[in-house]
């Protein structure tokens, strides 16, 4: 989020679209935080030129996956990376889950029998969360509406389903194959940290532990076993990628909400250029950065043949800062196929 890291625009892929489908772009970033999937998608096709419907094509042909992953929330992941991934963060996250799967009346033998039923309740195909929690109830299970979000989160973290193909605007869970072959966890925690700067550039040990997980103890051995360069920023230690390459961010541009961009430990100079909370600015469709830094957000409103674009900043935008929100709004409306519709307010 610092427009001062070195290398950071041109490691998160934000230089230019030079990445030719969304799974590349995913590989490179290692995970694409999906809250909501389309804005996902944006921040995966501004990376590589592709549409919103093309991504999205690409998606359900199983391209890439949206599951629960790392702190945990939606993740979109390339498969082969989900079983490593899962297998050096789930225990933690399991362990962070815990207070809410006690107070939902969630034991480990419900967990176990609903992981023993899930194959049996997705033998036909693909299902709705609904749909699969019914068919767990179905198997026997003890599941209602309230413990089936936790049950198929935990199916998630161990890596017995993902997302499969929609259905409607409802997305579905399919049953994964067996996990392959993984290395040990030292050669686990080194990747994850070349992995992340070759992703989103330089960053501090407290980052990684933000993004996967881990704990700060762990997320520190990790750099040490990378092999990583660490370099003194601004007096923080820092670990660098192997290749930094410096490009200046534009005048303005409008990311989504939850883009890699701003995965990293929260900082109270992040939000120098804003009046608003972190928790305000993610509350919209996206982010405005003005140079790089956090200035505002944005909200779309997507119609037959139009899209409206709402963008609030923290001051009133004039002159080229204007200019380049209007070619931003623009580049958004040729994602989603339509008319973009700009409205400033401050």
């Amino acid at each position: 989020m610092k427009p001062h890291i070195p290398g950071r625009w041109y490691a998160q892929g934000l230089d230019t679209p030079r990445f030719t489908t969304g799974a590349e772009v995913v590989r490179h970033l290692g995970a694409v935080q999906s809250q909501l999937h389309d804005m996902a998608l944006w921040a995966i096709g501004r990376r590589c030129g592709r549409t919103l419907s093309e991504l999205q094509a690409e998606f359900e042909t199983g391209a890439f996956v949206r599951t629960h992953v790392l702190r945990p929330t939606w993740h979109d992941v390339m498969l082969d990376d989900l079983w490593w991934l899962q297998s050096l963060t789930a225990d933690r996250v399991h362990r962070l889950n815990a207070p809410q799967l006690r107070q939902h009346g969630i034991s480990d033998d419900l967990l176990a029998e609903a992981s023993a039923a899930t194959p049996a309740a997705l033998g036909d195909g693909p299902l709705t969360r609904a749909a699969l929690g019914a068919a767990l109830a179905d198997l026997g299970v003890d599941i209602d509406d309230a413990r089936m979000p936790h049950v198929a989160m935990h199916l998630e973290t161990t890596c017995l389903v993902a997302s499969g193909p929609m259905q409607g605007k409802q997305h579905t869970y399919r049953l994964l194959p067996p996990a392959p072959p993984l290395a040990d966890r030292d050669t686990l925690l080194a990747d994850v940290a070349t992995g992340y700067a070759r992703g989103h550039g330089a960053f501090r040990a407290r980052d990684l532990a933000w993004w996967t997980s881990l704990t700060l103890t762990d997320a520190r051995r990790a750099i040490e076993l990378s092999g990583l360069d660490v370099h003194s920023i601004d007096g923080e230690s820092y670990a660098v990628p192997a290749q930094v390459v410096e490009v200046d961010p534009p005048r303005a541009t409008l990311l989504s909400n939850y883009d890699e961009y701003i995965s990293y430990a929260r900082d109270s100079t992040d939000l120098e250029q804003t009046n608003d909370s972190i928790s305000d600015i993610l509350r919209g469709s996206g982010l405005l950065l003005l140079d790089g830094a956090l200035a505002g957000r944005w909200t779309r409103t997507i119609r037959n043949a139009t899209v409206g674009i709402n963008v609030v900043s923290a001051t009133a935008l004039s002159g080229d800062t204007r200019d380049a929100v209007e070619r931003e709004a623009h580049a958004f409306g040729r994602f989603v196929e339509r008319d973009a519709r700009l409205t400033l307010s401050h």
